[in-house]
């Protein structure tokens, strides 16, 4: 007579599943770094978001909370939602280089990272003209930068 496995041993659990997620997007995410790398200041700007972008994320994953992230050409600034609004944590970032925004298009609504890994669409744009960095997520892969 073999074993029987009840349902409640047999497969893995959402945490489980969301932990592998979130550990591949960031060894995914430090790949893509290491290998898209362009030189000087502007590959400091994109690529220091992209670490804030996936940590962002892996943050609310496994802390179960909302967080933020305001951006605008000038920089951004962490958040966190307490009390019923969002609180800045930390200091505010400064972009080196020129930055666009392109997506939000509203500056003011932060980029929300949830705790089912999911976050807002973005797309950024680090430089100026044929050296830009384009940085694009569509809320539920990892932030890609490549080459415009």
């Amino acid at each position: 007579m073999e074993p029987r496995i009840s349902e409640a041993q047999a497969g893995f659990t959402l945490i489980e599943l969301m932990i592998v997620v979130t550990i591949l997007s960031l060894l995914t995410l430090s790949v893509s770094l290491g290998l898209n790398r362009p030189r000087g200041d502007r590959a400091q700007d994109w690529s220091r978001f992209a670490a804030l972008h996936g940590q962002l994320r892996a943050q609310a994953v496994l802390s179960g909370e909302l967080l933020g992230l305001t951006v605008d050409e000038g920089g951004y600034q962490r958040l966190r939602w307490q009390g019923g609004d969002w609180q800045p944590q930390g200091g505010r970032g400064e972009w080196r280089d020129p930055v666009a925004v392109i997506f939000p298009a509203d500056r003011r609504a932060p980029v929300i990272f949830g705790p089912g890994g999911q976050s807002t669409a973005i797309n950024l744009r680090f430089g100026i003209g044929t050296a830009a960095t384009a940085c694009v997520s569509d809320g539920w892969s990892a932030v890609s930068c490549t080459g415009v």
